[in-house]
């Protein structure tokens, strides 16, 4: 009776709180440019080879969840969005947005897509030319790329 009317109540509630949570987490994401950019750029390095490796899937969430504090439960609704609203961005613009940020911001950008790029153990020719446009575009320089890979 009542004790199973009020658990129906409190899981519909966790359902309701899970909800709003993950929907926090895309307006934590659509609020904040750089990272919006940022994330974009990284899930284009995650198709740059023309393949999803789940090793790249997992690395995605683990950068989303360490350097950005996504958790691993919101990164599809977090990718859905970035889905339907920066399908239009270029790598480029987006690459542009973090010109006048500071230098380890851009180096972390860069390592991150680094990082989803080695994730399969095969550096691409296209995930190489990715992240030298991406380096030419943040400012940086082939040897501080070079410095990035070693």
């Amino acid at each position: 009776g009542i004790l199973r009317g009020r658990m129906m109540a409190n899981k519909f509630l966790d359902r309701v709180r899970e909800y709003f949570d993950q929907d926090k987490t895309v307006r934590m994401v659509a609020e904040d440019v750089e990272l919006t950019a940022e994330l974009i750029l990284l899930i284009r390095m995650m198709f740059a080879d023309g393949r999803l490796a789940k090793r790249e899937l997992v690395n995605f969430k683990k950068i989303c969840y360490t350097a950005f504090n996504i958790p691993e439960e919101d990164v599809v609704d977090v990718i859905a969005y970035l889905k339907e609203t920066g399908y239009e961005t270029t790598a480029e613009e987006a690459a542009a947005m973090f010109q006048g940020l500071d230098v380890g911001r851009r180096r972390g950008l860069l390592l991150h897509r680094l990082s989803i790029a080695r994730s399969d153990d095969d550096l691409h020719t296209d995930e190489l030319g990715l992240l030298r446009s991406t380096a030419k575009a943040l400012g940086m320089t082939a040897e501080d790329l070079a410095k990035l890979h070693n």
